[in-house]
């Protein structure tokens, strides 16, 4: 697997490892300052470590399919077909193992942008394992994987602004 897809993807991948390391010295920091990570903290803290691993997993599939000797159409369809399946599989875990840590539901705010760009980021995953309208192509791979990305880095930088807020009131 040669080009511009592959170096993007791991890129991202790298990418994607520098902020879960990061996330990880954040969370560190916070508990040797005292603070206590407890339900919605750790519930972040997982969300955030998640992204991180499941972009890197994304974007290193399709080179391991291909070192597989696995051709290029098959490695595309294939990895665009277990990223669909890990996408639905978390969107519809996350309710349960939200409440479970939170005893609250997700914002419609918070959760609606999520599932729009996921089930756009799904269909265009979907159209490279039918083969519709082109053949299968790193595109779609690299766009879901960013998603993931994407979102890890949205939901780490929103707590941050109310973390920031809320100290600016205490002064």
């Amino acid at each position: 697997m040669e080009g511009a897809g592959a170096n993007y993807l791991y890129a991202l991948a790298t990418l994607a490892m520098t902020f879960a390391g990061f996330c990880a010295i954040v969370i560190v920091l916070r508990q040797a300052i005292g603070e206590r990570l407890a339900g919605f903290h750790v519930l972040l803290t997982s969300v955030y470590l998640e992204a991180g691993l499941a972009t890197a997993a994304f974007c290193m599939l399709p080179p391991l399919l291909a070192l597989c000797g696995i051709p290029a159409l098959a490695v595309w369809r294939t990895s665009s077909g277990v990223i669909i399946a890990a996408i639905l599989l978390y969107g519809w875990s996350y309710p349960s193992r939200r409440r479970v840590k939170t005893f609250d539901r997700l914002p419609r705010r918070r959760w609606l942008p999520i599932v729009i760009g996921s089930a756009l980021v799904i269909v265009g995953l979907l159209s490279k394992v039918l083969g519709v309208p082109y053949e299968p192509y790193a595109g779609p791979v690299a766009v879901a994987a960013t998603w993931t990305l994407g979102c890890g880095a949205v939901i780490f930088v929103l707590p941050l602004g109310e973390f920031w807020e809320s100290s600016s009131r205490e002064h």
